[in-house]
């Protein structure tokens, strides 16, 4: 089993990412939205295997290695803090 990775953000860049984590090699173990209703529609359309009910949730969950941070930008920090405390490795969108 290659990387657990997780996005948080499923939007256009979030389709990006997840298209990316699987040309990687690595599994898309999981995606959070802006809503669960929405994470679960995203999970089954990019091929997760989880959809978590919130990005804080995900980021402290002992199954994900990395997390990639495609919310709007006045989120990154708050969660790029909390993926980092929890020791995970973050790919963030952009500063």
């Amino acid at each position: 089993m290659g990387p657990q990775a997780a996005i948080a953000g499923t939007g256009f860049i979030g389709r990006v990412h997840a298209r990316s984590v699987h040309l990687a090699g690595a599994e898309l173990a999981g995606v959070a939205a802006s809503t669960p209703e929405s994470a679960r529609a995203a999970a089954a359309e990019l091929g997760a295997d989880r959809a978590f009910d919130s990005a804080e949730e995900m980021v402290r969950d002992p199954g994900i290695d990395v997390v990639h941070i495609c919310t709007p930008n006045h989120l990154h920090l708050p969660l790029a803090d909390a993926a980092l405390e929890a020791g995970k490795h973050v790919i963030c969108e952009k500063p």
